[in-house]
């Protein structure tokens, strides 16, 4: 058996129970690189000191490893691999580096009128749910960051069923450029608000046209109910992918049935008052829903912080 013990040479912890009892699959082991990634399992036995992971193995010797290093120990063959080598691949498909399978999906993409670097953590909730089989409705595609990612993952298992909602006009034609720039994949894009009701929309702000006079800078959104979209492309949606700048609430309240079938929620809780996002949270419990993943909004634009990113998943 390994010994593992973490902090600086002269003052550490022996976290050997928590790494056999949280950081291990299919009798492989896994210690991620970074302080803040260890201390998170580990706690931080020395503050504001970047700290070194010491293993002794079975034969009594120590090796250190510095915070930039992952570390892999397979205990089949008690054989301990870092990324500063090749990580056999088997090792790699059990403990998924996600930042690494997204960065490499990033190399096989085009993007303009920005880059992938925005909207990351909606990019890694996506690889991280994901196993390529689900029927995507994604409301709010933007230029295509997280739509090019999500047909990525689905295309690999010859599955195109995602549809990208983008109502802006002048967005969704960045959004259908981007989607031509990468013609291997294949998805579908919908220049349409998903609304039973008239719309109209300055930028990021939408809400129901009653038929007057138009303010300045707004316009009439394009509509598309539930039921029309699913007859037009014949997709019974079991995922739903929403960063629609707080409209779901509105969607909710017209659509209550769009959740009927689905099964996985990413969304960015970008609503525009806290009783917005308690009626979203009370209408998935009620569903059967649990939230299997959060994090809060550190850096941007938002009203309801805490929380801002989350994915929720049906109960079995």
């Amino acid at each position: 058996m390994y010994v593992i013990k973490y902090g600086i040479d002269e003052n550490n912890i022996d976290v050997t129970h928590v790494v056999y009892n949280k950081m291990i699959k299919k009798n492989i082991i896994y210690i991620p690189d970074g302080d803040g990634n260890r201390s998170s399992y580990f706690t931080d036995p020395v503050e504001y000191v970047l700290k070194s992971v010491f293993i002794i193995d079975p034969n009594n010797i120590t090796t250190k490893y510095d915070h930039t290093t992952k570390i892999y120990i397979d205990l089949n063959i008690d054989k301990i691999y870092t990324n500063k080598e090749i990580v056999p691949a088997y090792i790699k498909e059990i403990h998924v580096d996600y930042a690494e399978k997204l960065s490499e999906i990033h190399k096989t993409l085009k993007i303009h009128f920005g880059d992938f670097s925005q909207e990351y953590t909606e990019q890694m909730m996506a690889i991280k749910n994901l196993t390529g089989d689900e029927k995507v409705l994604e409301i709010g595609g933007n230029i295509g960051r997280n739509s090019l990612i999500i047909s990525h993952i689905l295309n690999q298992k010859n599955n195109n069923n995602l549809v990208t909602l983008e109502s802006g006009s002048n967005i969704y034609q960045q959004l259908l450029h981007n989607k031509k720039l990468n013609p291997h994949l294949d998805f579908f894009i919908e220049n349409s608000a998903l609304s039973s009701k008239p719309l109209k929309q300055n930028r990021w702000d939408t809400s129901f046209y009653d038929g007057g006079v138009l303010e300045d800078d707004y316009e009439i959104v394009k509509t598309i109910t539930f039921r029309e979209l699913q007859e037009k492309y014949k997709i019974e949606f079991d995922t739903l992918v929403l960063d629609c700048e707080g409209a779901f609430y509105y969607i909710l309240l017209d659509t209550p049935e769009i959740l009927d079938n689905i099964k996985l929620i990413m969304i960015e809780n970008d609503f525009k008052e806290e009783e917005q996002k308690k009626y979203f949270d009370d209408a998935l419990l009620e569903r059967g829903f649990y939230n299997s993943y959060s994090e809060d909004l550190i850096i941007g634009p938002g009203n309801l912080r805490k929380n801002f990113f989350q994915v929720w998943k049906k109960k079995i």
